[in-house]
């Protein structure tokens, strides 16, 4: 079979061999090639139903990148491209260099020269000298992301029958490659007969590779998933909201989320597209979550104040407090408090006693008093008996009464007997026989 040459490998290794192609491509093709980043750059900021063209754009300029590459030499080796595929001799030679090489960017070359000689007659070799490599390293995945994208079903089930974890990874690159062939596949596999086989372990392959070409797609196909009543469809949606953080800036990234049908979606999706930027500039997403109209403003301010407060409690309690109370900004301000009292509980609690009384501030002692609890459950305890909504004090009581009892079981059993508490509170505060 004539030597396919794989393009993906350019996507998969990007970060090396980018390096490469930097040192031999003459300065105007340096130049040609920073204008074409540039584009892709600028098309960062397309609206959401321009997610497709971004995506097939991007498509496109690494397949001018792969040509360019191709005619040129090989980035890494600097030597042409098209020389014969490796025999059984070669690849055991080349297998034992690259497993014994310990400079990562060394066995990096080396592995590259295997995939320059990769067919889907030699695959399977290649493979036996990859499966020596640690199952998590960047090669052994790279392998079978491309091995997928050439073989498709064949890498697939071949990854049913091995001890190490590549079947996600091929999957996705079969998904990246031909996404139809690949669905297609997926859709039968209940006819298949094959009880290596499963849906439920491939559907998250199958999200990650349509993220790869097409967040929309990936977003069709989740949605379906729960139409069905799937229990995992909300983790999936946000898989596909990391990925559309890369490629799109916060505003794109929140309509896209904002734009799904499906309520609990929208809700997973907005979580996973929010901490990216609420911790890489926390007051630009505090101005935009709280410019939302949409019913995800509670959820987006409920996220951008927690993530704030990772790095400064003071400041994201001090955003939320001037926000109109809502489930958002108190569902906020109990986690500030809680990541506040865990950096600086002194501060927290003079915090606390300058609040004036409202649902805003038992949110925030019921956060501060589920942090203190695990070094201080009495002191906790006393704190959760201030607030004056029941069904917060109780939940707030529950919580410190279980730290309580793993810290100290006598004085716990002690403490419900006068605690006044319901008998279902007292019950979820003991451990399960």
């Amino acid at each position: 079979m004539k030597r396919k040459i794989i393009h993906l490998a350019l996507y998969s290794i990007l970060p090396i061999t980018t390096f490469f192609i930097g040192i031999k491509l003459q300065p105007n093709q340096n130049s040609q090639a920073l204008n074409e980043s540039k584009k892709l750059e600028a098309d960062k900021s397309s609206p959401k139903s321009e997610i497709s063209h971004l995506t097939n754009k991007a498509s496109q300029d690494e397949s001018k990148l792969s040509k360019a590459t191709t005619d040129q030499t090989n980035p890494l080796s600097l030597e042409p491209l098209d020389k014969p595929s490796l025999d059984s001799s070669e690849i055991k030679s080349i297998g034992q260099s690259m497993v014994s090489e310990l400079n990562p960017l060394k066995r990096r070359e080396i592995f590259n020269s295997l995939l320059e000689g990769m067919t889907l007659e030699n695959a399977q070799e290649i493979r036996e000298q990859i499966k020596k490599l640690n199952q998590y390293s960047s090669e052994f995945r790279d392998f079978h992301f491309i091995w997928g994208s050439m073989a498709g079903a064949e890498a697939v089930i071949n990854g049913t029958k091995t001890s190490e974890r590549d079947l996600d990874i091929t999957m996705t690159g079969w998904v990246s490659s031909k996404p139809d062939e690949a669905i297609a596949w997926f859709d039968k596999i209940d006819t298949l007969n094959d009880k290596r086989l499963s849906k439920n372990v491939l559907k998250r392959s199958v999200v990650d590779g349509l993220s790869n070409i097409d967040p929309n797609r990936a977003a069709d196909f989740v949605s379906i998933l729960a139409q069905s009543g799937d229990k995992d469809a909300n983790k999936l949606i946000k898989n596909v909201g990391y990925k559309v953080t890369q490629i799109m800036d916060l505003e794109k990234a929140g309509a896209w989320a904002d734009g799904l049908t499906n309520k609990n979606l929208r809700k997973s999706a907005m979580e996973s597209i929010v901490p990216k930027f609420a911790y890489s500039d926390p007051v630009s997403a505090s101005k935009w979550a709280e410019s939302l109209q949409s019913d995800m403003a509670s959820t987006a301010i409920n996220k951008v104040g927690e993530i704030w407060s990772n790095k400064d409690p003071a400041a994201s309690v001090k955003w939320l407090e001037s926000l109109p109370e809502s489930k958002g900004t108190n569902s906020g301000i109990e986690n500030a408090l809680s990541n506040w009292a865990r950096r600086d509980p002194k501060s927290a609690s003079d915090h606390l006693v300058g609040m004036p009384d409202s649902m805003q501030k038992d949110r925030a002692i019921k956060g501060f008093a589920s942090r203190v609890a695990y070094e201080d459950p009495q002191s906790a305890l006393v704190w959760a008996n201030t607030i004056q909504d029941e069904k917060i004090r109780e939940g707030a009581l529950r919580d410190a009464g279980r730290a309580y009892y793993k810290r100290d079981k006598t004085g716990a059993l002690q403490w419900l007997e006068t605690s006044g508490l319901p008998p279902k509170t007292i019950n979820e505060i003991l451990p399960k026989k």
